[in-house]
């Protein structure tokens, strides 16, 4: 499950501004679920919410190493999400609404603020699915790139103490030991 995406997703649906009959035909918000939950079905109107590839980078970007000797190493993503809409008859008015819902300024500062955002739309499409061999369902499916930040955290730990110790042989005066501590000290306050 990629955080970002379900977050984003759940804010449309339940944030009070956009709680209007408008998006939601059947008056009422549909519950979203991810695709292969195995579970019963559900009752309309619902989302299933799914995505199918992930693109990873070939590089990552890497913090500066905290005084505990942790830093985040972290990287952007790609994914290709589907998201199918059944409601009856409105499945496609609800994806529709839905989509434009997603490019409005309280979605796009909440991508913002989760570090996200919807990428290239793929596709906006009534795809009847098959109940059985015989009868069909409406569906609407909206395909859309979602890029996301995925960040780790990696304990690097701390090089505190380097003692260097030797002899060095052949001096005029004879053979000269050395032992040298260095300790590494920071100061952490600002």
């Amino acid at each position: 499950m990629i955080k970002q995406l379900w977050t984003l997703v759940d804010y449309v649906i339940n944030n009070q501004t956009y709680a209007d009959p408008r998006l939601f035909p059947s008056q009422q918000p549909p519950s979203v679920i991810w695709s292969f939950q195995n579970s019963s079905r559900i009752e309309k109107p619902y989302i299933v919410l799914n995505y199918t590839s992930v693109d990873v980078p070939d590089h990552e970007y890497y913090d500066a190493i905290d005084a505990q000797g942790n830093r985040q190493v972290s990287s952007w993503r790609k994914a290709v999400v589907d998201m199918q809409f059944y409601a009856g008859p409105d499945s496609y008015i609800m994806a529709s609404r839905f989509v434009s819902r997603l490019a409005m300024d309280l979605s796009l500062d909440k991508q913002a603020e989760l570090d996200c955002a919807i990428g290239t739309r793929l596709m906006l499409a009534r795809v009847p699915a098959m109940l059985n061999e015989s009868q069909y369902e409406d569906r609407a499916i909206y395909t859309f790139e979602f890029y996301y930040t995925e960040s780790q955290i990696e304990f690097v730990s701390l090089i505190e103490t380097v003692i260097v110790d030797g002899t060095y042989t052949g001096a005029a005066t004879g053979d000269i030991t050395c032992t040298e501590t260095i300790t590494v000290t920071q100061n952490l306050t600002p």
